[in-house]
């Protein structure tokens, strides 16, 4: 008869041997790692995707370094706002004066000026009038918040000047420091001839003036292009390292390429002074070269370049190691 082969009996032990061992209980489905915390779906689509112990490096624009336009566009709004000065639109040839004695009628009511500075208007001309938005002309109000103090405009056009030309014209290593000995011996030069006395007094004739409006406008203006391109657009395009690969996406909108590490050379370029360190704080430019690619690629305006070098080397011990373990 043939036995049932669910009921036959189990293999005894070999002379010398134990008890054959049980078999191990099965191990329980493993679970999937939970994201990082941050990378919900919106960063994952916005910012990239990441897991723990990876490095995403994100490159900026040179829109980055723009940040003092707007920073010292709202100082200096705070400043003119509490010089409390306003600017009074008159016509050509009006003098300040000092009344002797006279009295006005103001809002109905009359009014001493005696003693009282004033404005003089030229012989034949009147105060200037606007159309209010009822269509009745009125006289204009001096309301607009303007400084006195002509070199608070100048200093703010120079600073956009210089931050045009340094975001444009890229200094490197001895180029930038250089540059700056070239200043420090023309300044030298300056001060021993003499010479800086005619020129600040020809700056001294130099008058820019700019209302509370404008600063806030313009600071305002390029402080949410700013945000936007900082927090939003820079960061859809990014490089992220881990063990053994890198994941790129160069574009926006675009997919993400692989790349092996393994004789992928990173390199760090020379810093430029005024555009890394003055107005970066510590940043880079970064040149990644996979393997077998045959152009370069390249990531401008890295922020804290030195601690993302150092982890990229980290990154890549790891994969060293890994291998040689196996």
């Amino acid at each position: 008869m043939a036995s049932d082969p669910s009921q036959s009996p189990e293999p005894s032990p070999l002379p010398g041997q134990g008890p054959p061992p049980k078999q191990a209980a099965p191990m329980p489905a493993a679970t999937p790692m939970k994201q990082a915390a941050g990378t919900s779906f919106l960063s994952a689509m916005f910012f990239g995707r990441s897991k723990p112990g990876e490095l995403i490096v994100y490159h900026h624009s040179s829109l980055f370094y723009w940040w003092p336009i707007w920073f010292f566009g709202y100082v200096m709004a705070f400043i003119t706002y509490f010089t409390d000065t306003h600017l009074a639109f008159v016509p050509s040839k009006t003098v300040p004066a000092i009344l002797e004695s006279g009295k006005v009628t103001i809002d109905e009511k009359t009014v001493d000026l005696t003693g009282r500075d004033i404005l003089v208007l030229a012989e034949g001309r009147k105060n200037l009038k606007r159309k209010d938005a009822t269509g009745e002309e009125q006289y204009l109000q001096p309301t607009l918040y303007i400084s006195h103090r002509k070199g608070m405009g100048t200093v703010y056009l120079v600073m956009l000047l210089l931050i045009i030309i340094i975001t444009n014209m890229h200094f490197r290593g001895l180029w930038s420091f250089f540059i700056i000995m070239v200043v420090v011996m023309l300044s030298i030069i300056f001060a021993v001839a003499g010479w800086w006395d005619n020129i600040l007094a020809g700056f001294g004739n130099l008058s820019t003036h700019i209302n509370m409006g404008g600063y806030i406008l313009l600071s305002t203006v390029l402080l949410i292009f700013w945000s936007i391109n900082f927090f939003l657009f820079d960061r859809q395009t990014y490089v992220i390292f881990s063990s053994g690969q890198v994941r790129m996406r160069l574009e926006i909108g675009g997919g993400e390429t692989v790349y092996d590490t393994i004789g992928m050379v990173v390199q760090k370029q020379r810093s430029d002074l005024f555009r890394h360190w003055i107005l970066g704080f510590g940043s880079g430019d970064l040149i990644i070269r996979p393997f077998n690619v045959s152009h370069p690629i390249e990531l401008p305006n890295v922020l804290r370049v030195a601690y993302v070098v150092k982890r990229i080397e980290e990154l890549v011990k790891e994969k060293v190691i890994v291998s040689g373990q196996q």
